[in-house]
Formats: structure tokens, C-alpha cells, sequence
């Protein structure tokens, strides 16, 4: 009866063993898996916070340069032409916006992207070059602050 008694805990030791191993090596791959998540998250916000801060820059430059081909000739060709490029880019920023609204991890990052691409949409309604020159500098610092809460999503 004692080699019975011995086999019988031997395999509930086996048994055991190889139960509390699963889980623990099930823990483990959670682990794993939830930080390769949380890097491709970070990952992928990085790509779209930055892609919108370029969208929003070169809509800001073409805002600024619709602005000025206007001025030298509100008819001609080149003015025309910065207009079309300009309402381009405004498209561009729109759908990194909208990326943005979509990996956002809080309101007030899209409030903060919103807020930078609506400053940057009324660059080129300037009435002068003082009032061109505030307009873009009120467009970067809302950019800035945009990019400073966004660079806590990432970290």
C-alpha cells in the first residue's frame, strides 16, 4: 500500500507542477502580450501625433503663402494657385486631425488638436502683414501646446 500511496503523490505532484507552471507561464505571455500592445500603441500614436504637427505646419506655410500671392496679385495665376495648394493641405490636416481624434487617449488632446488646426485655418484672412505674422504665431504656439500634450500620450 505504501508504493501505491507514494505513485499517487507522485503524479498529483506531477499533476500540480504542471498546473501552477501553466498558469504562471500564462501570466507571463499576458504580460508580454499587454507591453507589445501598449508599444504598438505608442508606436502608432507617435506616427499620427507627428504626422498631424507636419499636416498643420504645411498648412499653416500655405495659409501664409495664399496670404501673400494675394496680395501681390489677387487675380493672377500664382494666387489662384496658392489657393487650390492651400485648400489641399487644409485637407491633408483635416485627416491627420481625424487620426488623431481616433487615437487619442483624451478630449483634451483633440480639444488641443482642434484648436491648432481652427488656428491655422484663419491664417490667410489677415488684413495686413502684422496681422499675418500674429495669425502664424498664434497657429505654432497652439501647435506647440498640442505637441506638449501630446508628447505625455507617448511616453
Amino acid at each position: 500500500m505504501g508504493g501505491g500511496l507514494a505513485t499517487l503523490l507522485a503524479v498529483a505532484g506531477t499533476l500540480l507542477g504542471a498546473v501552477v507552471t501553466h498558469l504562471f507561464q500564462r501570466k507571463a505571455a499576458d504580460r508580454a502580450q499587454g507591453f507589445a500592445v501598449g508599444q504598438q500603441l505608442r508606436s502608432d500614436r507617435l506616427n499620427v501625433y507627428s504626422d498631424f504637427a507636419g499636416a498643420v505646419t504645411e498648412f499653416r506655410r500655405g495659409q501664409e503663402d495664399r496670404w501673400h500671392r494675394k496680395n501681390e496679385d489677387a487675380a493672377g495665376q500664382a494666387y489662384i494657385e496658392a489657393r487650390t495648394e492651400s485648400y489641399r493641405l487644409r485637407g491633408v490636416a483635416l485627416q491627420a486631425l481625424f487620426r488623431v481624434q481616433l487615437i487619442a487617449s483624451s478630449q483634451g488632446l483633440v480639444h488641443a488638436a482642434k484648436l491648432a488646426y481652427d488656428k491655422t485655418s484663419v491664417v490667410h484672412r489677415a488684413n495686413d502683414s502684422g496681422h499675418l505674422s500674429a495669425n502664424g504665431n498664434e497657429a505654432t504656439t497652439t501647435l506647440e501646446q498640442f505637441i506638449s500634450l501630446a508628447s505625455g500620450d507617448v511616453r
